[in-house]
């Protein structure tokens, strides 16, 4: 170490002692973020405002003490050309993000979501079960599976928690059922009673409520279903999470009746569909254009706490030609690559892969999808803007390179 470091560290050591016998002031701990905050005037963070810790000098010669000067002067490896003052530096997120992924059993003998979970219980928090779909009379009826019980006692084993999706089903006695049960109070009575029973039977952590094609009329009902189901479960230590689908704004009819700010009062975690941008009721294109994921996560963030919202991961893609459109997981698609010999382009607007091929039979098809570099951008959208974490659609059907770049980006030490 050069003499002058030496030096000017014992000055500042010299200066603590001096500070030590200034009069006590209450202190409290603080970051080198609230520091900058308090002693700048700067509004960092909307939920950090006009913090004070009134420790006044003594606080201030400490925290400089034993924070940013000695960090720099000691740490010669530090990189100095950082701009830690710009917003964006601000903005990203630090520290380990929850990783959720929805489990589902698409035929009796179907293990790829189990197998995935039991493959990388170092990195997942949380499963999600698609296992009930709520009826138009209240009730919940099984969407059959694998044993509840096993996966369930599986998960608890290795610490993770299982969340029970439920649905709502779409055919009934009338055109909407879930229209039937949100706008009947005593039906949504009934509907909570059901779940509740569900989840106590297979001692289930809490309920991911994943209702679609909920009428835009029916916006203030669906608000007051989460908030009774909320009064009954949340006091019994029971977690609470509404799949929504994503917005720019209050014009699209078929997001309407998510009323984003009424949600996030009664859920603990909002997962966001940011999927599905381009499907099978449009032309081919990017299932979750980076450029639209980040728009919505934004128009979300004016609503939601940044706490509580997870970002919707897909893997899986789809096929898209005059046949019609196919949607198809990750191993399926490669195995197009390989079969039919052909390059994988990337779109550098979109972030995302995708390739065209023509089938024996002739005819031309577009394929847009998910993989572990497009993941990237999207993980870097949550560490960006500091949210909860992410929710994979679903285990078993994504690019097994997913995992190592789940570590990388959002399991921070």
């Amino acid at each position: 170490m050069k003499s002058y470091k030496v030096a000017f560290i014992w000055f500042l050591v010299i200066a603590m002692f001096a500070v030590m016998n200034i009069p006590s002031a209450p202190v409290y701990a603080f970051s080198a973020r609230d520091l900058l905050g308090q002693t700048t005037g700067a509004s960092i963070d909307d939920n950090v405002k006009g913090v004070s810790s009134g420790g006044g000098l003594a606080d201030l010669l400490l925290g400089l003490l034993f924070g940013k000067l000695f960090g720099n002067i000691l740490n010669t490896n530090a990189d100095s050309s950082k701009d830690v003052g710009s917003s964006s530096a601000w903005l990203s997120g630090t520290g380990t993000k929850e990783i959720a992924g929805f489990y589902a059993e698409w035929w009796g003998e179907d293990t790829s979501s189990y197998k995935d979970m039991v493959s990388h219980t170092d990195v997942l928090k949380t499963i999600i079960p698609f296992w009930a779909t709520l009826q138009e009379d209240g009730t919940v009826t099984e969407r059959g599976g694998n044993d509840h019980s096993s996966v369930v006692k599986t998960a608890h084993q290795n610490h993770i928690s299982v969340l029970l999706m439920v649905n709502n089903a779409t055919e009934g006695k009338t055109a909407t059922p879930i229209h039937t049960v949100l706008t009947d109070p005593a039906l949504r009575t009934k509907a909570v009673d059901s779940i509740e029973t569900y989840i106590k039977k297979y001692d289930l952590d809490g309920i991911n409520i994943d209702f679609e094609s909920v009428p835009a009329q029916d916006r203030n009902q669906l608000s007051a279903f989460m908030k009774e189901l909320s009064a009954r479960l949340k006091p019994q230590g029971y977690v609470i999470s509404i799949d929504v689908f994503p917005k720019q704004d209050e014009s699209n009819d078929i997001a309407m009746a998510y009323d984003y700010a009424q949600l996030a009062k009664s859920a603990d975690k909002i997962m966001i569909m940011t999927y599905d941008y381009h499907g099978s009721w449009s032309d081919a294109g990017p299932v979750a254009d980076v450029r639209w994921v980040e728009n919505c996560l934004r128009y979300a963030l004016q609503f939601i706490p940044k706490n509580k919202i997870y970002l919707g991961i897909a893997g899986y893609g789809y096929d898209w030609s005059s046949k019609g459109v196919e949607s198809l997981e990750y191993q399926p698609i490669m195995n197009l690559v390989q079969r039919f010999n052909v390059p994988v382009l990337w779109d550098q607007s979109a972030k995302s892969p995708h390739f065209s091929y023509t089938g024996t039979d002739g005819i031309t098809h577009q394929v847009w999808y998910e993989n572990k570099e497009s993941l990237q951008y999207k993980l870097d959208l949550v560490n960006q803007y500091d949210i909860a974490g992410t929710a994979l659609w679903k285990l078993g059907e994504e690019d097994p390179g997913y995992w190592q770049v789940f570590k990388d980006k959002l399991l921070k030490k």
